[in-house]
């Protein structure tokens, strides 16, 4: 193994292994109304493990407020970021606890807030589109467009999360990956990063007509995505809902 990709691994890889292996869950649900509006609610929760981490590096770096509170989630930020995307409304973000992030979202236009965005439209990481009264949501992730996901969720463009993402120049396989956690955490690795998934969640108002990649339950459709699959990268990943 090249190495390159043991150094990338290396540099980020005690944050990493916190992240995917200290009970951290991404659930994010988007409901879409007949007339295109619609509201979305992310909500992001870390081990008392992770937040301690955080809260030393945050004492090594200097921020004290944050060493003290063990502050993971900067709300002015994260709301800023939110903010600056077009036809986007943050109706509340908090942070209940140190390690829990909360953010509720509404939009006037589901077409308008992936079209209003050069930079996500340029990505092709999500694109709406509407044909004889069916419309579809698609969503497509490889590494050259990996770094389109801060668009979607802003925190993703701090530079140590950025870091953490696949690189485009990386070529390495599940099975590598696997190997190189084995080799740096012990033998109980692989298997608590095979169980880590993002869930995504899409209710549109109207009947599903088709979807690829996840599974439809109560009128709404969700998608498991396992977070090794995110952070290898080593095939694209495409999802989609068509719903009328």
């Amino acid at each position: 193994m090249v190495l390159k990709i043991y150094m990338r691994v290396i540099i980020g890889l005690t944050l990493l292994a916190f992240l995917a292996f200290a009970s951290c869950t991404v659930n994010q649900t988007i409901v879409v109304k007949a007339d295109g509006s619609g509201t979305a609610s992310l909500r992001v929760e870390v081990s008392k493990l992770l937040r301690d981490y955080f809260a030393s590096l945050a004492e090594l770096s200097g921020d004290e407020e944050a060493a003290k509170n063990g502050k993971i989630f900067d709300l002015i930020e994260i709301r800023k970021g939110f903010d600056e995307r077009q036809g986007i409304t943050v109706t509340r973000a908090a942070s209940p606890s140190p390690e829990i992030l909360e953010v509720d979202l509404a939009y006037k236009a589901i077409r308008d807030v992936f079209a209003s965005d050069s930079g996500l439209k340029s990505a092709g990481v999500a694109a709406f589109s509407e044909t004889d009264g069916k419309k579809t949501l698609k969503l497509h992730l490889d590494k050259n467009n990996y770094a389109g996901l801060s668009s979607l969720f802003p925190p993703l463009s701090d530079p140590v999360l950025a870091g953490m993402g696949p690189q485009p120049e990386d070529k390495i396989t599940e099975e590598e990956y696997l190997q190189m956690i084995e080799f740096s955490l012990g033998s109980d690795g692989p298997a608590l990063l095979s169980k880590s998934f993002v869930t995504l969640t899409i209710k549109p108002e109207g009947g599903i007509v088709s979807q690829t990649g996840g599974a439809v339950s109560g009128g709404a459709v969700t998608f498991k995505i396992p977070l090794l699959r995110i952070l290898v990268l080593d095939k694209p990943l495409d999802y989609s809902v068509t719903y009328r």
